[in-house]
């Protein structure tokens, strides 16, 4: 038995998807944990418009809600680790400072930092689109690294971004976001994302040697503490919140943030970040249903043909390395 078996059947969610690992295998196991990832980020965006435009003046400030759902997300992971008798994994702390740091700056607080710039200088919808820029990042970023993208993996991801555009484009406010954004404001977005691309690919060293769920546990905590510091020094009382959002930012950080975050971690884990970032854009698709649901008006054929470009990407990606030998029928019946 590997060392890679005995890593997943001693996780929790590794007792759920051990059937699934001993299918698919390694890799296609992780792309699993992707598409899951993008499913729980997919109504993330929508869940934060809700809180920040609440009626008259009780609209809850975005950095507020972001720190409630880094802290909730850590805290309910950290229980999972006491539950399971695994505290002492937070040790691993200890032996990568430098590079938990690092993390914790990218992906734990730079970019929820520079995402609530982003969306108090341009629009939503813009702050949407060019955070779907992570992907291409991600790609451009794994060219500094051994497992570099190649052109067809760089041709999905351009396929799938110009996918996001179109959906985007067929939204509420898309085609005027585009026309009014500011320079500063989608620098500020683009910042997010490449943040986010950071943490990806600074991430996979980490977590193909040692479990996700610590990882996670440690990013989040750190970045909550870092933006409580930020909410204080703005002046933010982080207290003058309702409990229906109050209810609404934990669920939310426990799901679209804590739960997303484990689930794309054991992603780059498993697989080369540049054959899992076109993954990414699945977000967006698995947002059409949430928008809809959500009675948002996007156009139909927009969506729709945004949708099959992503796909028609994630395919092109994914096909161009025969050693990932995936499909879109393996990852839908994974």
């Amino acid at each position: 038995m590997t060392r890679r078996r005995i890593w997943i059947r001693k996780e929790p969610l590794g007792i759920l998807f051990g059937r699934a690992w001993r299918v698919y295998g390694t890799k296609k196991l992780g792309f699993l944990f992707g598409v899951l990832a993008a499913l729980l980020w997919a109504p993330h965006f929508y869940v934060v418009e809700s809180l920040r435009l609440a009626e008259g003046d009780a609209g809850m400030p975005v950095l507020v809600a972001e720190f409630y759902f880094l802290l909730c997300g850590s805290v309910i992971l950290l229980l999972l680790l006491f539950v399971s008798g695994r505290l002492s994994e937070l040790a691993v702390f200890k032996r990568r400072e430098t590079h938990f740091l690092v993390l914790a700056a990218s992906g734990g607080y730079a970019f929820w930092l520079l995402r609530d710039a982003a969306l108090e200088a341009v629009s939503p919808a813009h702050a949407h689109l060019l955070f779907y820029s992570a992907p291409l990042l991600m790609g451009a970023l794994s060219l500094l690294t051994a497992e570099r993208a190649d052109r067809r993996a760089a041709l999905g991801l351009l396929f799938g971004f110009v996918g996001c555009i179109m959906i985007l484009q067929g939204s509420v406010g898309g085609a005027e976001a585009a026309g009014a954004a500011s320079l500063r404001g989608s620098l500020l977005a683009v910042g997010a994302a490449a943040c986010w691309a950071l943490f990806s690919v600074m991430a996979r060293p980490i977590v193909r040697e040692e479990k996700a769920l610590p990882v996670a546990v440690l990013v989040m905590a750190i970045g909550a503490a870092c933006l409580l510091v930020t909410c204080l020094s703005r002046g933010e009382n982080i207290l003058a919140v309702r409990v229906p959002q109050l209810w609404t930012a934990l669920l939310a950080g426990a799901l679209t943030v804590g739960l997303m975050m484990v689930f794309w971690l054991k992603c780059v884990g498993m697989v080369p970040v540049a054959l899992a970032s076109p993954l990414w854009y699945l977000a967006l698709v698995f947002g059409i249903a949430w928008a809809r649901w959500r009675g948002l008006s996007i156009a139909g054929w927009w969506a729709l043909g945004g949708s099959v470009l992503i796909l028609l990407g994630l395919h092109t990606a994914l096909s161009g390395r025969r050693r990932a030998a995936v499909t879109i029928a393996d990852i839908i019946r994974g």
